[in-house]
């Protein structure tokens, strides 16, 4: 039987944690200007160190919670809490568990992808205790100020961008909340093009075929941030259509929570068209 074989978990847990190196934060949300890492750049580091060492990772729901919360534009939004035991299983077949709990919010069906992924990358970092490189926040010093208080916003029209005339460039009302983000793909005489689109909470699609702007779009979309698009209004031989030319916060005074600080947008579910999605 070779050493490798012999090794218990723990052994191999130990030997994953004396190669792996620090992840930092590469990814970016352009709107609230601060940075994240991304469950998608944990797995892509770990996974070849886990099959180095003979580990694999299983996964069992526990308990999970789900509730719906109305958006500004009147949608609904699934947020499900997840508790999930993930095991750490060795090819010796001992093995460890660790429990954590993952949150998620989706307008569609995404909620739990979300959960696990958040719950996943968690688990990961907290087990083998992933060096992050970056400044220790109790290595600073801030002065605590008292808040002001700002007066109410007047809302806006709610949908006014639906009565407006068609080929002109218009803001959709706060708050509405983008579904999946999908994608296709084509050409035409300019060469090749990728079409984003998503379906909002308000039942109306959108799309762009911006890279960055349906980034943007799909990050938007996995987090579950109401947003405010800019687009224009064009009548074709299938329908009006909503082509997006800028996307922003619908709140961008408010403090980021520290999940979101955290994190980019969650797992993929497997789909072909999200198969290059950020998390």
């Amino acid at each position: 039987m070779s050493e490798k074989t012999q090794k218990t978990i723990s052994e191999r847990l130990t030997d994953i944690m004396s190669e792996v190196r620090s992840i930092g934060k590469d990814s970016i949300n352009r709107q609230q200007g601060f940075n994240f890492r991304g469950i998608d750049a944990v797995m892509n580091h770990l996974h070849p160190i886990f099959a180095k060492h003979g580990v694999i990772i299983t996964s069992k729901i526990l308990s999970d919670r789900s509730e719906e919360r109305a958006t500004k534009s009147g949608g609904n939004l699934i947020y499900r809490i997840l508790t999930i035991q993930y095991s750490f299983v060795g090819a010796d077949g001992s093995e460890r568990q660790t429990e954590v709990i993952g949150e998620g919010m989706d307008s569609g069906d995404k909620a739990a992808n979300k959960a696990m992924a958040v719950g996943l990358k968690y688990a990961l970092t907290q087990t083998l205790l992933l060096p992050y490189d970056e400044i220790d926040p109790d290595g600073e010093t801030h002065q605590v100020s008292t808040p002001k208080s700002k007066p109410k916003p007047e809302p806006a029209p709610a949908q006014k961008a639906h009565t407006q005339t068609p080929d002109s460039e218009i803001w959709n009302g706060e708050g509405l909340v983008l579904g999946e983000v999908k994608r296709k793909t084509g050409t035409g005489k300019k060469g090749d093009w990728t079409r984003y689109y998503s379906k909002g909470d308000d039942g109306e699609f959108y799309s762009t075929f911006d890279h960055e702007i349906g980034r943007q779009m799909t990050e938007h979309a996995l987090i579950g941030n109401p947003v405010r698009l800019k687009y224009r209004l064009e009548e074709t031989p299938k329908g009006t259509s909503r082509t997006v030319l800028e996307i922003n916060e619908d709140t961008p005074d408010a403090e980021p929570d520290a999940d979101s600080q955290r994190k980019g947008q969650k797992e993929p579910d497997g789909n072909t068209d999200q198969d290059d999605i950020n998390f």
